[in-house]
């Protein structure tokens, strides 16, 4: 029985600690946004990876146990990563301004329920696979609905609703 406490602890822990790297990521875009303003989109998404990079640059050299030797041996998908993160990363600080932090938190959100959703259920890039159920669904149907009243004075006009 202990077994099953640890494994919810350790669950609830990693809850907690997506909400508050999520409580981050909310920051990251208005943060980026501003920088933009001073030194231009992709100039600014440059200068917030290569901030990111410095950081992880330390953190490896002080704590690192792997051997970077080997990423010469990774597929070329998992090399994506990267490009992936500079997308979003511009997106974010260009969509933020035009519908709030909340509304593209939220849109992102969706896209990426939808990701993970085929992730699970295909089990691609080696994850275990887990169905689709329709409580997964109602989940994510949810969070569209919310996509649409969070955004709503932007997407319908005060004109158009009667």
């Amino acid at each position: 029985m202990r077994t099953m406490g640890n494994r919810r602890m350790n669950t609830w822990l990693f809850v907690g600690m997506m909400v508050v790297s999520g409580l981050f990521m909310s920051f990251q875009a208005p943060i980026n946004s501003r920088l933009r303003g001073h030194v231009g989109t992709f100039e600014s998404s440059l200068v917030s990876f290569t901030v990111g990079t410095a950081l992880l640059v330390l953190v490896v050299l002080l704590a690192g146990d792997g051997n970077l030797r080997e990423v010469t041996k990774a597929s070329w998908w998992q090399w994506l990563g990267g490009p992936i993160g500079a997308i979003f990363v511009t997106a974010t600080l260009l969509a933020a301004p035009r519908i709030t932090v909340t509304g593209m938190l939220v849109a992102a959100l969706v896209g990426q329920m939808i990701g993970a959703l085929l992730i699970d259920e295909f089990g691609w890039f080696g994850m275990p696979k887990r169905s689709i159920e329709w409580t997964r669904i109602a989940g994510l149907l949810m969070l569209a609905v919310s996509v649409l009243l969070i955004n709503w004075k932007k997407l319908v006009p005060a004109g158009d609703v009667k």
